[in-house]
């Protein structure tokens, strides 16, 4: 019988062949295929903004650039090319006019729809090739991760 000691190194040494597993799978779906932006202008740092938007919902410009680990000026600059995209509309906050308050347009919903569809479709190819035995095994590790997400501390954005 294992020790506390020894069950939580071996389950530590299960999740770094868990993320390794995760990262050579991303490295390997990667290399097969070019990544799909639906709109190429979009950046990377102009798709976190639109996630974490789609996410959370409207934020204050200051909340978005806490969140997003950047500065206000940066964070006002990536919603100022996005706003220009028509992806993102900006608007003062009626209860403190100093703010600014940003959320996502129905375009911009659109937009991450259409990305996530993507990367639905490119699953789908990966699914087809194993077996129903496969698929019920990675239907029920997704459910585990599902709930132990649903598990994680919530943030404050208030």
């Amino acid at each position: 019988m294992l020790s506390n000691e020894a069950r939580g190194t071996a389950a530590a040494a299960d999740v770094d062949l868990v993320i390794d597993g995760y990262r050579e799978l991303a490295r390997t779906l990667a290399g097969s295929r070019m990544p799909e932006l639906p709109d190429s202008s979009v950046t990377m740092a102009q798709m976190k903004v639109l996630m974490l938007l789609s996410s959370l919902g409207e934020l204050r410009m200051s909340e978005l650039a806490t969140d997003l680990h950047i500065s206000q000026s940066t964070a006002s600059g990536l919603v100022e090319r996005l706003v220009e995209s028509g992806l993102v509309m900006r608007r003062g906050d009626e209860h403190d006019r100093r703010q600014v308050i940003v959320c996502l347009t129905p375009a911009g919903g659109q937009f991450l729809d259409h990305f996530q569809e993507l990367g639905i479709s490119h699953l789908r190819e990966l699914m087809a090739l194993l077996s129903p035995t496969e698929v019920a095994t990675v239907r029920r590790a997704l459910e585990v991760l599902i709930k132990a997400a649903h598990e994680l501390p919530k943030e404050d954005h208030s």
